[in-house]
């Protein structure tokens, strides 16, 4: 199909950061003596609402306090974000769609004002039609943001690809009407992936699903 609009996901699509976001949890489960976590168990444990993924290692938020881990999450992953990439091969990938003159657009769970102090930082932004990232740093969740971002820019979902990384990628597609592929190097494992959508082995795979 010839899509005219490309949503992305942030974290784990185009920001290749699987890596910090395990060593962040593992400093706080340290810090709470609670067993660390492998890339392999994150990734078959994560997903959305996050607050769901922490009780599964271990938190207890009848006495944990939600606020205080969403912000040590925060405080933690920023000071290691310095070492932190975008996915390997995604700027040609950005630069064919837009050549293209296919729009794009970013729908993240992410704080939006990080987002767009991370898109300068990489010299991304250009490439973007719009971005809709969160208002708060609970992660809770993007369905209700994709209405949002839907109804802001006049997109039309039959004509739209969403490209993300988690089961939570899909479930917001679905809701949304779009098309979706699921990238297999980010937050959720390909065996978890392949149950619910067609997956992307690599970024350079999406050239052929627009042309």
């Amino acid at each position: 199909m010839r899509y005219k609009n490309i949503v992305w996901d942030w974290n784990g699509t185009l920001l290749d950061d699987i890596r910090i976001s395990v060593e962040t949890l593992n400093r706080m489960l340290a810090g709470k003596n609670l067993k660390k976590i492998t890339e392999e168990r994150y990734r078959d444990l994560f997903g959305f609402p996050v607050k769901g993924f922490y009780e599964s290692l271990g938190y207890d938020f009848d006495r944990d306090d939600w606020d205080a881990v969403s912000q040590k999450f925060v405080d933690v992953y920023g000071s290691l974000s310095h070492g932190v990439e975008l996915t390997a091969g995604i700027v040609p990938v950005l630069s064919a769609i837009r050549g293209q003159g296919i729009r794009q657009y970013i729908l993240s769970a992410l704080q939006e004002n990080l987002l767009e102090e991370m898109l300068e930082r990489f010299q991304i932004r250009n490439y973007f039609d719009g971005i809709c990232g969160s208002d708060n740093i609970y992660a809770g969740g993007k369905t209700a943001m994709g209405e949002k971002m839907v109804s802001s820019y006049s997109i039309v979902p039959r004509e739209t690809l969403m490209i993300g990384d988690t089961l939570h990628d899909a479930e917001v597609a679905n809701a949304l009407g779009f098309d979706v592929r699921l990238y297999v190097g980010g937050h959720n494992s390909e065996r978890r992936l392949r149950e619910v959508a067609p997956v992307l082995l690599c970024m350079e795979e999406i050239i052929k699903e627009i042309e």
